[in-house]
């Protein structure tokens, strides 16, 4: 990740071949994600290239008033994986103003209300529903093949935040036993949840780390 960082810096000063390895390396990649999300959201292959275009441009081209979109990857995920997070974000915006859109035109013979009264709140609109069936259904599939006393030992340390010594007082065993076991489950977790990703949507093409950013994407959207 480091290195991702050291090539976006460099891109953003004025390093062509640092730009261009960027394109190179994510362009088709993220395009080909993104497409798959917005014809989910009945999006056209012209509006999904257009936003890519425009992320495209926006991550290089800052402005007196506005700084290069690049300039806010701070190098913690992957650059792949915060690409496809930020487009997400401006498809999910452009289905929305494009829902809207349609709803104005079909109510605009028949209703009297100030068509202001009709913008949708953002906390009523939801995120791409396929892409949450997607991950719900990969990650639903995973965790049903997980040990169940395992996922509990999981859900007690990283939601509970239960030390592991105390677990491994409780069981009777070494604290690296535990640890063991909650490393074992999460590799498991991860590795099956990729697999259903692939069978479920092989176009799809989501490594873990973009998954875990996609998810916290939707849970935010879901959650206002």
């Amino acid at each position: 990740m480091a290195n991702e960082l050291q090539t976006v810096r460099a891109a953003l000063f004025g390093d062509s071949e640092a730009a261009a390895e960027i394109h190179q390396k994510h362009y088709a990649s993220v395009l080909g994600a993104l497409m798959n999300r917005g014809t989910a959201m009945q999006l056209t292959r012209s509006e999904v290239e257009e936003c890519v275009g425009d992320l495209w441009s926006d991550c290089f081209g800052g402005t007196n008033s506005k700084s290069a979109l690049l300039t806010k990857f701070s190098g913690d995920g992957s650059l792949r994986a915060w690409l496809i997070t930020v487009g997400l974000h401006r498809l999910i915006d452009i289905a929305r103003r494009k829902r809207f859109h349609h709803d104005m035109a079909a109510h605009e013979k028949t209703s009297s209300l100030d068509p202001m009264d009709k913008i949708p709140a953002a906390d009523v609109l939801t995120p791409d529903a396929d892409l949450v069936s997607l991950l719900r259904s990969s990650l639903k599939n995973a965790l049903a093949r997980s040990n169940r006393e395992y996922l509990l030992l999981l859900y007690l340390v990283y939601l509970h935040g239960i030390k592991q010594r105390a677990l491994a007082d409780i069981y009777g065993c070494n604290e690296s036993t535990v640890s063991r076991w909650l490393d074992s489950t999460l590799e498991q977790i991860r590795a099956d949840t990729l697999r259903e990703v692939e069978i479920l949507d092989s176009a799809a093409g989501l490594e873990w780390r973009e998954i875990v950013q996609l998810c916290h994407t939707i849970n935010q959207e879901l959650n206002g």
